[in-house]
């Protein structure tokens, strides 16, 4: 099975330490984001999930990641875990089907910026070709074409928190 990562979740994942997301129900940065990314991916691995990184979200991370850029890409390369995808024949092909879908049916409306808007059609498109369950983002346009096309969406609030561990402390020897 298939996962597919964004740019809003890729973040996280190559800059733990980045400054936490909105969590859209409270107004308030997440809770604990780092220990949900972390927690995640143990999760995915462990269920040997291949996690695909669309290369528009790539650049997109790779863009805002500066100097950085060169590291970031030689850990995602080099790690057996994470599949980078390109926007090929067959997902432009899913990305005309994605537009004309937008044309024609008035479900789903234009996003706000039309580049934008052909932007996340490619992810998305990424994501289909790549037989993907679930795409893990925070971005409210993401998640309308996830409900539309009928893909889990997932963003870092949603994402639950590590178990706790059976063995801690009480605290009375402290």
């Amino acid at each position: 099975m298939a996962v597919v990562f964004d740019a809003s979740m890729l973040v996280y994942v190559v800059t733990p330490n980045a400054a936490a997301p909105e969590d859209k129900a409270t107004g308030q940065p997440v809770q604990h984001c780092s220990e949900r990314i972390a927690h995640l991916l143990d999760s995915l691995e462990q269920r040997g999930e291949r996690i695909v990184i669309p290369t528009p979200a790539l650049a997109e991370v790779l863009v805002k990641a500066s100097e950085a850029a060169a590291e970031y890409l030689s850990r995602l390369t080099a790690s057996r875990h994470f599949s980078i995808r390109p926007f090929d024949t067959l997902a432009a092909v899913e990305h005309a089907a994605i537009q004309r879908e937008r044309q024609a049916s008035g479900t789903i409306p234009r996003a706000p910026a039309r580049a934008k808007a052909k932007f996340d059609d490619q992810i998305f498109a990424i994501a289909r070709v790549s037989a993907a369950e679930t795409i893990y983002s925070d971005d409210p346009d993401i998640a309308q074409l996830c409900g539309h096309f009928g893909i889990a969406c997932e963003g870092i609030a949603d994402l639950p928190l590590p178990p706790s561990d059976p063995q801690m402390s009480l605290g009375l020897l402290d």
